[in-house]
């Protein structure tokens, strides 16, 4: 995309390197460019040398994908294949994609532990040994070869311990990803700002974008960075003043810790009732126990709920929480 042109979208950005994605956990960049540098060099003695298997491990939202993409482009791979783990649960899926790779193939496999357990298998062999393994003759007891590309794979997991711990053994450049801090955010959100030549009045602006994020850039950038920005070009204007932050934020509904409605009510049904078990809170609200549970991670990272048991016991932080409202005098770290 053209700097100097104003961008209407953050997904215009196209992330075609590492430093596209500053904020990240240093030691991850440091490991990527570590092992981007020596592929080269070693590469340039050996034409068959090969990159990975990179298996990237975190929660949602905190930059799996946007990491893939930019091995993907330091690497100088040709093509790019993006799939994920229940696209590809089927072994015949999986073959396919496979068998038409090439040398300058990356493949990245978003939430690969949702591939089934013989999918993983034949990804093992593939990581391994470079070879598929066909049933061969009408009783199928025999098996052909079939030799496979020099191809890039790229994993990435919310739930390793579903994956086979082979396949993650087989990982030469293994990353683990977590939530980021309000600074880390900033620099993430300054950087996609200056790329779609959005400004902004102060860092203040910023602060509070990446505040309400959760620690996840995903949130940061998608929803909260993009919002701000149509509020303030609702206004006719082009620069984001806190007042579109603000503006931004009421209509997302989205308080001063970066809760949103369903957040807060969860919070609201377990202050009435002290603790609450798991499937009481899901009936209540009338949401599935799997997206019950994607909300408590950042309350229990924040400290605003905890778990007894079976049961989930707000804390005083989040009674706290609960009676300030939206501009409490303490403040979570997003972590």
């Amino acid at each position: 995309m053209d700097e100097r042109k104003i961008g209407t979208d953050v997904n215009q950005v196209q992330i075609t390197s590492l430093s596209h994605i500053q904020g990240q956990q240093p030691q991850v960049q440091e490991l990527l460019r570590m092992s981007i540098d020596s592929y080269f060099r070693n590469r340039a003695n050996n034409p068959n040398t090969n990159f990975g298997p990179v298996i990237l491990l975190g929660p949602p939202g905190v930059g799996k994908s946007i990491t893939a993409r930019a091995i993907h482009y330091e690497l100088a791979n040709l093509k790019l294949v993006e799939s994920n783990g229940e696209m590809l649960s089927s072994v015949p899926e999986l073959m396919s994609v496979l068998l038409t790779a090439t040398n300058d193939t990356s493949i990245f496999i978003d939430e690969c532990q949702a591939l089934g357990t013989k999918s993983q298998h034949v990804l093992l062999t593939a990581v391994s040994e470079k070879k598929l393994y066909l049933p061969q003759g009408k009783t199928g007891r025999g098996q052909r070869e079939i030799p496979l590309a020099n191809f890039t794979l790229i994993l990435a997991s919310t739930h390793e311990f579903m994956l086979q711990a082979a396949l993650v053994n087989r990982a030469r450049i293994l990353c683990r990803l977590d939530y980021l801090s309000i600074h880390c955010l900033e620099q993430i959100v300054r950087q996609r700002a200056n790329a779609l030549g959005w400004h902004y009045e102060n860092d203040q602006v910023l602060t509070e974008i990446s505040r309400r994020a959760k620690g996840t850039p995903r949130l940061a950038i998608n929803r909260n960075l993009q919002t701000a920005w149509n509020v303030c070009v609702s206004h006719d204007r082009e620069v984001i003043t806190m007042e579109d932050v603000e503006e931004a934020f009421r209509l997302l509904q989205i308080n001063f810790y970066g809760l949103d409605p369903l957040d807060q009510a969860y919070l609201r049904e377990l202050a009435k009732h002290g603790s609450m078990k798991l499937n009481v809170i899901s009936s209540i609200l009338g949401v599935p126990r799997q997206s019950i549970t994607g909300i408590e991670s950042f309350l229990l990272r924040s400290g605003l709920i905890m778990k007894d048991g079976s049961e989930r016991v707000i804390t005083e932080k989040g009674r706290n929480h609960i009676s300030q409202g939206t501009h409490p005098q303490g403040e979570l770290s997003n972590g």
